[in-house]
């Protein structure tokens, strides 16, 4: 009535071929990542560099940077962990963390709340946030209204002579 199943015995395989792994996958999309606008190149908390970055992307700071940044063209965020020693050269500057050095933007600098700027700063327009910090000296200038005035003036000496 009831039987007792029998043991089976496995050997092991002799089989020597490896088993399939997965390959690696290639994109040969034509994406070309200099061209894309929303290309950033981000340090990470917790990440120190020093010494100097230049770039042609946005630039997002969560780390501390020691030295030199140039995105001339770019937008510089400094994050509220982001420790900054350094001059910097931007198109806009965000900062909610600290920044010691001298900043020159071709746009704006904006200070958000809590962040703490120590340096000199320039650019067209420069705005404090409630609860920012900011020691040091301000030159807002006004390249494209120079700029503009400059060809008036030519204009106007055309007229006239």
């Amino acid at each position: 009535m009831f039987t007792t199943k029998k043991s089976e015995t496995t050997t092991p395989s002799t089989d020597t071929t490896p088993k399939s792994t997965p390959r690696a996958v290639v994109d040969n999309s034509t994406d070309n990542t200099s061209q894309n606008s929303t290309a950033k190149t981000v340090i990470s908390e917790g990440c120190l560099i020093k010494g100097e970055i230049l770039g042609t992307s946005d630039i997002i700071i969560f780390g501390q940077v020691d030295g030199i940044i140039s995105t001339k063209d770019n937008i510089l965020t400094i994050e509220k962990s982001g420790n900054v020693k350094a001059n910097i050269i931007a198109k806009i500057v965000n900062i909610t963390g600290n920044v010691t050095g001298n900043i020159n933007a071709n746009e704006k600098i904006i200070i958000h709340d809590k962040g703490n700027v120590t340096g000199d700063m320039s650019a067209p327009k420069i705005i404090l946030k409630d609860g920012s910090y900011f020691t040091g000296n301000v030159s807002m200038n006004n390249t494209e209204a120079k700029v503009d005035a400059n060809k008036a003036s030519k204009t106007q000496m055309n007229k006239l002579g």
